[in-house]
């Protein structure tokens, strides 16, 4: 059973269980301080969402008791890092979200799917520039993407009040 720690009431779009999974996949990369899971978890999210401390560092402990995070050094300055389970329930969670993805095609469609895939990408490579923006390069691409929600519209045959032509 998931400790209630671990499920983020204000995180509506992460699932049950999300939230240790976005927790192991933040030490994936490097093991860290709680304090720097914190700031890495802000940053991911733009600053839209600034985890607490006592949401962050219950979650990392049940991590521990599960085995999928371990840590070393002082009470003061633990670092945690993923271990070998924790990776490997990273590769398995990878490999069920293709499988959903593969049946969400099937009953939607590939041209579908794979239009919502793109959709997904073109997000991956925006949420992480938006702090680092210049004014005139947000200008830009909210110019571009008005011009493709015209375009969609258009696709659809609709117009930007909602009314069919």
């Amino acid at each position: 059973m998931q400790p209630a720690s671990l499920a983020h009431p204000t995180l509506p779009f992460i699932g049950r269980g999300g939230f240790r999974v976005l927790l192991l996949r933040t030490l994936r990369d490097k093991p860290m301080h709680g304090y720097e899971v914190m700031k890495a978890l802000e940053e991911r999210f733009q600053g839209f969402y600034r985890p607490s401390a006592g949401v962050v560092y219950p979650a990392l402990r049940a991590l521990q008791r599960e085995g999928l995070a371990a840590v070393s050094g002082t009470e003061r300055r633990k670092t945690y890092r993923l271990t070998a389970k924790g990776q490997a329930l990273l590769r398995r969670q990878r490999g069920e979200m293709e499988k959903r993805f593969r049946s969400f095609e099937a009953a939607v469609g590939k041209e579908r799917a794979a239009l919502l895939r793109e959709l997904h990408e073109t997000g991956r490579v925006l949420a992480p520039n938006l702090r680092i923006l210049t004014p005139a390069q947000a200008l830009e691409i909210r110019q571009a993407v008005v011009e493709m929600r015209r375009r969609f519209l258009t696709i659809l045959g609709e117009t930007e009040g909602g009314r069919r032509p």
